[in-house]
């Protein structure tokens, strides 16, 4: 690869630019449907691997893939070549494999896009900084874009299904806070902030409501406890009503290991109350793949086990 065809950022990253012979030979696209779906879904996600589009948006031809989707990847392949998305690369030692998977950003020409598909609910559209990535936060938010994508794909299989999410930006910018009572009993104002949440709106009618926790292993289990009791905070004080209409959630932690899971799993129980146990549910990152996702077994504060993050299994 030219380095005039690459600018590197933090982190070893590098952005991929089109060589004017790449260029050249573009063909013609016109944007379809899933397209504008494709770009509103990494601007929601702020990066997206070829792998979690694939999954999410190409549905594979056979019961289980065996292969990347060569449909998925020349497409992706055209909407950078537009500039709808940026391509972003962490290589790697030729020893240990050479690269790793692409990630994709927003590109310029997709802004107008994904601001016509958001309409006037959201602020304007802005592309990510480059600049500024940081492998930590971009392995935290591909575990929250990897369960969405999982949740993308079983939705695809069930009729009438629609599903509502908002990332940790979108959460943010709400600055919802609650009160929380320290150990020396004085309150305080806490960050009411889950990493993500969803809502799945079924042919029933019935909503499923939820907030997603990534863990990665860099918060204290005390940090946890806290951000916990703000869930909790905000269930009881009505805050969280008062944002997103409803009245209860269930609560998903993703960590990278059974044994932190078990940590957290304590640090959970210690705050929450025992007639909301099982409105918690635990899993290690394993349950993110695709082939595990709708039976694996998820572990509520009761210590029971339940399979699927959908109602009623896969």
């Amino acid at each position: 690869m030219s380095r005039a065809h690459v600018q590197e950022l933090r982190g070893q990253y590098v952005r991929r630019l089109p060589s004017p012979a790449e260029l050249k030979k573009r063909s013609p696209i016109v944007l379809t449907e899933r397209d504008r779906q494709l770009l509103s879904a990494v601007h929601l996600h702020g990066l997206l691997t070829t792998d979690l589009i694939e999954l999410a948006f190409f549905p594979p031809q056979q019961e289980f893939r065996t292969s990347a989707s060569s449909k998925a990847y020349e497409r992706l392949r055209e909407l950078w070549l537009w500039g709808y998305l940026e391509r972003i690369e962490l290589p790697v030692a030729r020893v240990l494999g050479g690269r790793r998977p692409f990630l994709y950003a927003l590109g310029r020409h997709g802004v107008p896009v994904v601001e016509l598909e958001a309409g006037t609910r959201t602020e304007p559209v802005q592309p990510r900084r480059l600049d500024r990535l940081d492998h930590v936060f971009i392995d935290h938010d591909l575990q929250a874009a990897a369960l969405w994508a999982n949740v993308q794909a079983q939705l695809r299989e069930r009729r009438g299904c629609t599903c509502r999410w908002l990332g940790e930006r979108e959460l943010r910018a709400k600055r919802m806070q609650v009160r929380l009572r320290s150990r020396t009993g004085d309150d305080y104002w806490a960050p009411f902030l889950p990493d993500a949440y969803f809502e799945i709106t079924y042919p029933t009618g019935h909503v499923q409501v939820a907030l997603v926790e990534i863990d990665m292993g860099t918060l204290t289990l005390r940090r946890f406890e806290r951000k916990v009791q703000a869930f909790e905070r905000a269930l009881y004080e009505d805050v969280f009503e008062q944002q997103f209409k409803r009245q209860t959630f269930a609560v998903y932690v993703l960590t990278h290991s059974w044994r932190r899971l078990q940590r957290l799993w304590q640090a959970a129980r210690r705050v929450v109350d025992s007639d909301r146990y099982a409105d918690y549910f635990f899993a290690t990152f394993e349950a993110l793949d695709p082939e595990e996702f709708g039976d694996w077994r998820w572990c509520d504060l009761n210590d029971q086990r339940s399979a699927g993050v959908l109602y009623g299994g896969n």
